[in-house]
């Protein structure tokens, strides 16, 4: 059954829930080794952003920060990791739009978006790139869709996450084109897919797929963006190759169980906001297409999440996506 949203401001329901936390605020904290959770193989977008934060927060923090990767259903396993742990602020999790998106996308979800996660920050938004097989003939969007309406139902594209499965699914909407997905556990396998041919089309993070099209093994056409990436700023964003309203990014954040208490909250912001200010910190989110670093209170993060949740609910309605 799927969980039922508060039309309430999560705003709101987040700061009642940290005013009830306040009367047991956890001494001496952080007391042992913490973990960031990630929903996909260790070398794809969410896991490179993790493992940028994750040495800083450690040394902000006074104790080991370490990634742990728990791949598999689109990062649900991860997310219920992190939604069933000890309230104690030691776990936390990459937060990324797959927070709201699967609730809507799949028919039953273990865990709750609002309820079961307690925001921390943003750490900032990325583009995606839309790459093509080497041998595929095309060289824009233009026509790329131009060949998906000849060819309709025979092109194959990796689905490296939920967010970009929407992703793709949202073009094919608003191009009126029927391309098929195929499931990969992350970016890496689908990169290598799309490299054999085994699939046509990918979208995945500008860190990711930038480095192989300029070395010649995959063909980017265009970036997801509202507007032009610093890191490619030659590539067109898919509005601009003939896709009108077309804009899909993908952001991350820190969060953590629901339920834990607001000092310890504040105090993982206050660190995250503190690193993401650090001169190497901002050059190594840019090379993944981070471009302006956007930390800001956990109540901002909260919002955000509401606001997805009912964005991508519409987009699943739109494009009969469900997973079972």
């Amino acid at each position: 059954m799927k969980p039922v949203f508060p039309s309430a401001s999560f705003a709101a329901v987040l700061l009642a829930a940290a005013s009830a936390a306040q009367a047991q605020p956890a001494p001496n904290w952080p007391s042992r080794p913490m973990r960031i959770v990630v929903g996909f193989v260790p070398g794809g977008p969410v896991d490179l952003v993790a493992r940028i934060v994750a040495p800083r927060y450690s040394a902000l923090l006074g104790q080991p920060v370490v990634v742990e990767n728990r791949p598999g259903a689109d990062a649900n396993i991860a997310m219920e990791t992190v939604a069933r742990a000890t309230a104690d602020g030691h776990t936390l999790l990459l937060v990324q739009p797959g927070i709201a998106i699967n609730p809507p996308l799949y028919r039953t979800v273990p865990f709750d978006p609002i309820r079961d996660f307690a925001p921390v920050g943003l750490i900032g938004e990325s583009p995606n790139l839309l790459a093509v097989n080497n041998a595929l003939p095309v060289r824009s969007v233009q026509e790329l869709v131009a060949l998906a309406r000849a060819r309709k139902g025979e092109l194959f594209y990796g689905a490296t996450s939920s967010p970009t499965h929407l992703a793709t699914e949202l073009l094919n909407t608003l191009a009126g084109i029927q391309t098929v997905r195929v499931p990969f556990k992350g970016a890496p396998p689908a990169l290598t897919a799309l490299m054999s041919g085994e699939v046509q089309i990918v979208m995945s993070s500008v860190g990711t797929l930038l480095p192989l099209a300029r070395a010649g093994k995959v063909r980017a056409l265009a970036v997801t963006g509202s507007k032009r990436s610093a890191a490619a700023p030659d590539l067109p964003t898919v509005e601009e190759g003939g896709v009108p309203g077309f804009v899909a990014t993908t952001w991350y954040g820190i969060a953590t169980t629901g339920g834990v208490a607001r000092p310890t909250i504040d105090r993982l912001n206050a660190e995250l906001r503190r690193l993401l200010a650090e001169p190497e910190v901002r050059t190594q989110l840019a090379a993944q297409g981070i471009d302006e670093p956007q930390p800001g209170t956990p109540e901002a993060l909260g919002e955000l999440i509401r606001r997805e949740l009912l964005k991508w609910e519409k987009v699943v309605r739109a494009s009969g996506a469900t997973i079972n």
